[in-house]
């Protein structure tokens, strides 16, 4: 009988066991997903970021162009103002 006693004590155990990694496995998968959730939300604002990065670069483009004229045109306008 002792043999008995002894394997349901075991079954007991490996069964305790056995429940606490199937929490812990169950926690683990809900952790990653919400993990995986916010990496998304975080590429979502780096597209964002990017996007508006690429925007302004190219609006400072434009206005790096435009530039010299507009540098031009307002001595123009000093040179005018200046001759009697």
């Amino acid at each position: 009988m002792a043999d008995i006693a002894d394997l349901e004590r075991r079954v007991i155990a490996l069964e305790a066991a056995n429940n606490e990694n199937t929490r812990t496995l169950n926690w683990v998968v809900g952790t990653l997903g919400r993990v995986a959730a916010d990496v998304a939300a975080v590429k979502d604002d780096v597209r964002v970021v990017k996007d508006d990065v690429a925007a302004l670069r190219k609006e400072f483009r434009g206005h790096q162009e435009r530039l010299p004229s507009m540098i031009a045109e307002t001595m123009r306008e000093v040179l005018r103002e200046q001759k009697p």
